[in-house]
């Protein structure tokens, strides 16, 4: 665009300059979305030359369409518009956690200027920028996002009472719950010593009762003081949200996953009993198995297994779709939950081959009699 053009001011109703009453020269327009120094100088030729050098020509109608009269707000800066409706977990700030961790006094307000420069700068993440500036610890964010979490917690719907298939809560001395709890000591000696936190439960076919398995066996983990988050990343009939007394079509995973909600934690139910934290499967989604195949998943999966000791999977059963090798590849580990005298020995072998085709570790089975 020439500079020349800028200058132009608007014709009349024939063609020449338009005038304002008494013979005054017209109020000049400048481009708004031009940088200040870029206006003013523009804005001193027009003074200079005034509207006596005759009439000035129609401005070109590509520099026109860009004046805010016709579009608006306009950055040069931002030519990409964020996509409509996606909620960055802001909730009227652009930042939580950087509230968050002010509140805490972790940063000053020097340093929070100075972050959002090098953020700026870099293209990170405020929490990122301020570790890579050494203004806060590992531990000082993993704080605040606690705190953050937990805020969040208290923001969402009501919830119903739990249901009584949670029978290690509703019957703690059970033959039930003494099973889960065996499991749970194995878990803890053999998964969460070695440093592992990711576990997918999957099943080689629907009604082996796997939803209601990894439901008692998260609050059994938690029970015992170990910080637990359960993921119901079965998209396709999802349960845990009538386990825990969640709304069905309350933000879950796949709001996450299609970028209706910016963060994973901001989707964490937390504190649904104590210790556990639960993130059910959202409104329904068209095609789970794309959402769960997305890279933004796997980065999800990887922020969260930083945040607890242990996260736990729940999965549609394999038979019916490959969302279970997805998600046992994505958590790292897979434990196989069969029924007895339900399911097929060649259902699981075909399972566990599957598994292995997609480097997926199993370590180990559960038969599951009740």
């Amino acid at each position: 665009m020439n500079e020349a053009d800028t200058g132009d001011t608007p014709p009349g109703p024939e063609g020449g300059s338009a005038s304002q009453p008494g013979g005054q020269a017209p109020k000049e327009r400048v481009p708004l979305w031009l940088p200040p120094e870029k206006r003013a100088q523009i804005g001193a030729a027009l003074a200079a030359t005034g509207p006596a050098n005759g009439p000035a020509e129609a401005p070109d109608r590509a520099d026109a369409e860009l004046e805010p009269e016709e579009t608006g707000d306009f950055s040069p800066f931002n030519e990409t518009p964020v996509a409509g409706g996606v909620d960055d977990g802001s909730s009227g700030t652009s930042e939580p956690l950087r509230e968050i961790l002010q509140q805490l006094g972790y940063l000053s307000e020097d340093q929070v200027a100075r972050v959002q420069a090098h953020r700026d700068k870099r293209g990170l993440e405020f929490d990122a920028a301020a570790l890579e500036l050494g203004f806060i610890t590992p531990d000082d964010l993993d704080r605040a996002r606690e705190r953050l979490i937990t805020s969040l917690a208290l923001r969402t719907q009501p919830r119903r009472p739990i249901s009584d298939e949670l029978f290690v809560i509703r019957e703690p001395r059970g033959v039930r719950a003494e099973a889960v709890r065996l499991l749970r000591t194995q878990i803890i000696a053999q998964h969460l010593k070695a440093g592992r936190r990711g576990l997918a439960l999957v099943a080689p076919v629907g009604g082996s009762g796997c939803s209601n398995l990894v439901a008692n066996l998260a609050v059994s983990l938690s029970q015992v003081g170990i910080k637990t988050l359960l993921v119901d990343a079965n998209m396709r009939e999802p349960r845990q949200h009538s386990i825990f007394g969640l709304e069905r079509d309350a933000p879950g995973l796949s709001s996450f996953l299609s970028m209706q909600v910016g963060r994973p934690e901001r989707v964490v139910q937390a504190n649904v009993v104590p210790g556990l934290s639960v993130i059910a499967a959202g409104p329904v989604a068209a095609r789970p198995q794309e959402l769960l195949s997305t890279r933004r998943f796997r980065d999800g999966v990887n922020m969260l297994l930083r945040e607890y000791d242990i996260v736990l999977f729940d999965t549609p059963a394999a038979n019916s779709s490959a969302d279970s090798l997805t998600i046992g590849a994505a958590a790292g580990y897979v434990l196989v939950v069969a029924r007895r005298n339900y399911s097929f020995f060649k259902d699981i072998n075909t399972l566990v081959d599957q598994l292995a085709t997609s480097r997926c570790p199993v370590i180990g089975s559960v038969l599951n009699e009740f």
